[in-house]
């Protein structure tokens, strides 16, 4: 038995469960403040309500869910203060993961940060906010695995999911796709010529991004906010 079959006969209900919904939450396929009943998902994904309960409970303890006894589940509504808190912790992680990928030899990788660049820009030609949001995710990744820090990204997405939100919103905009995709193409030509300080300053514009569209998209979908 190969590992993929053992991690796939690992995988339970709840798990599966709990992906829809993380999946349709970071979507905005469910949007902040929607109500949620076990018994209705249940009824949705042909299944019983206990491995709903346990995914709701899953859910509520990442952020995304609000569980309350007696009372509608609902999707938490976006909290400015994790939303700066997250930025904060990306920042930090990110600048040295970028810093310690900018001064080993990552050679190996120019092939797939080519093809990771290329992707992202197929997906703003063809006006694809959803793929360009997840190339976007697997190109931060990429960069943890080049400079062999990979467990830093672990760290760093246990605390994206509320910007993942945000993040959507923001590239439904092609000139914020735009942007984004131009930062990109700084990085990794920093990191193929070991250029350090220049990196750091591309990734704090990058992530900085964030703070000009917060106050615009809490004015235009103030509902999504606590």
């Amino acid at each position: 038995m190969n590992n993929s079959e053992s991690s796939n006969e690992r995988r339970t209900v709840a798990d599966d469960v709990y992906d829809r919904l993380h999946a349709d939450i970071l979507s905005l396929r469910l949007l902040p403040g929607d109500k949620l009943s076990e018994v209705e998902i249940a009824r949705q994904l042909d299944v019983s309500r206990q491995p709903v309960r346990e995914a709701f409970i899953r859910l509520d303890n990442s952020g995304l869910l609000r569980v309350r006894p007696q009372r509608a589940t609902e999707v938490r509504r976006i909290s400015p203060t994790t939303l700066k808190n997250t930025r904060f912790l990306r920042l930090a992680v990110e600048l040295e993961v970028l810093q310690t990928a900018c001064s080993i030899d990552t050679d190996m990788f120019n092939a797939r940060f080519d093809a990771s660049l290329e992707q992202q820009k197929k997906a703003i030609d063809a006006k694809k906010p959803q793929r360009y949001h997840e190339l976007d995710y697997t190109f931060h990744h990429l960069i943890c695995k080049a400079a062999d820090k990979e467990f830093a990204y672990d760290t760093v997405k246990t605390s994206k999911s509320q910007i993942d939100r945000l993040c959507l919103l923001t590239l439904s905009d092609s000139r914020e796709m735009i942007k984004t995709y131009d930062d990109h193409c700084q990085i990794i030509d920093c990191i193929k010529n070991n250029r350090t300080k220049d990196a750091s300053k591309v990734i704090r514009l990058h992530l900085s991004r964030l703070d000009s569209v917060i106050e615009a998209i809490q004015k235009e979908h103030a509902e999504y906010f606590e």
